[in-house]
């Protein structure tokens, strides 16, 4: 993994901040178990697993291409449901 792939993780951090903060204006931050803080938590385990595979040197090679579309689709999810009621 090089240091110029580091972009991918982009998508993954609109998403999170995006699902958080609907979680805490939208939904009042009520319970856990809302899909917004649900979604969040996918969001943060999938860059973890990018991050670690990148690491240990075990990411194969179109692996940063599936990481990101997986960020991109993530962050349409999460612009999504900004605009959901």
């Amino acid at each position: 993994m090089t240091n110029t792939t580091s972009f991918f993780l982009v998508p993954y951090i609109l998403a999170f901040l995006l699902f958080v903060l609907r979680f805490y204006n939208r939904e009042g931050a009520r319970s856990m178990g809302q899909p917004s803080f649900l979604l969040a938590m996918l969001t943060v385990a999938a860059a973890f697993a990018y991050l670690i595979l990148g690491v240990t040197d075990t990411l194969p090679p179109y692996g940063p291409f599936v990481f990101l579309g997986i960020g991109v689709v993530l962050a349409g999810i999460a612009i999504l449901r900004m605009f959901m009621i």
